[in-house]
This record gives C-alpha cells, sequence and structure tokens, in this order.
C-alpha cells in the first residue's frame, strides 16, 4: 500500500474518500470511478448488506440524484500494512436543502496500489 497509507490513514482515507465522491459526482460514467478505487471481485459489507460492484452502481444513482454536495470526515484510522480501521462521517446537503450526517466505522483490506479489497462497515444515522 502506498507509504502514506502507514504514515498518515486518517489524511489517506479522507483523501481517498473525498476524491472518490467528486469524481462519481463529476463523471457520466460511474462504473468506470469504481474501478479506479475498487479492485476487481471487491466485497463490501454494509451493515450486513453484501455490496458488489453492480449494486453499489446502483446505489449511487439515486444518490447522484438527490444529493447536491457532501463531505467525508475521518475522525480516526489507524493501519497495519494493507488492513484499515476507521471511523468517519459522511455530511450531505441534498437538492431538497436537507443535510445529512452518516456515521460509519470500517474496517477494510487495500490492494498495493491503494484500491478497495474488502470492507466491512457499521453505519448509524446522526442526522437527516
Amino acid at each position: 500500500m502506498r507509504s502514506t497509507a502507514m504514515d498518515d490513514p486518517r489524511s489517506f482515507l479522507e483523501k481517498l474518500y473525498n476524491n472518490f465522491q467528486n469524481e462519481i459526482f463529476n463523471e457520466e460514467d460511474s462504473g468506470e470511478v469504481i474501478d479506479r478505487y475498487y479492485a476487481p471481485g471487491f466485497t463490501l459489507v454494509s451493515d450486513g448488506i453484501s455490496i458488489d460492484r453492480e449494486r453499489l452502481i446502483k446505489h449511487i444513482r439515486p444518490v447522484k440524484k438527490s444529493v447536491l454536495s457532501g463531505t467525508y470526515d475521518v475522525l480516526e484510522a489507524v493501519a497495519q500494512g494493507n488492513h484499515l480501521a476507521a471511523r468517519f462521517v459522511i455530511r450531505a446537503v441534498t437538492k431538497q436543502g436537507g443535510e445529512t450526517e452518516n456515521e460509519v466505522h470500517m474496517f477494510c483490506e487495500m490492494t498495493d496500489d491503494g484500491r478497495f479489497v474488502h470492507i466491512d462497515q457499521i453505519t448509524r444515522s446522526i442526522k437527516g
């Protein structure tokens, strides 16, 4: 994994997530963006629900239609080798003017080039 993740996993993840979000909202093909950030055959389990590439694309479509802007604020992160654990907050402003905040506790494995291989996460709504 990039040495930045080991040196400062909090900044590494915050930059990664915010770059991913910016690209998702500004590029036409969500699949191409996902492929830059997630390894082929990745697994993501969120609140017990398994999400593969196609399901992630389907999830992103309505988000792009309803969300105006958002940020990821990584509160804490630790790394050991290609494994990371983090706690972060996703904040979003909807096109209808509403605001949401979700806290995420995430454990993941990454490739050497910094893409997600496996993610297990638990989320809770804070606002919205």
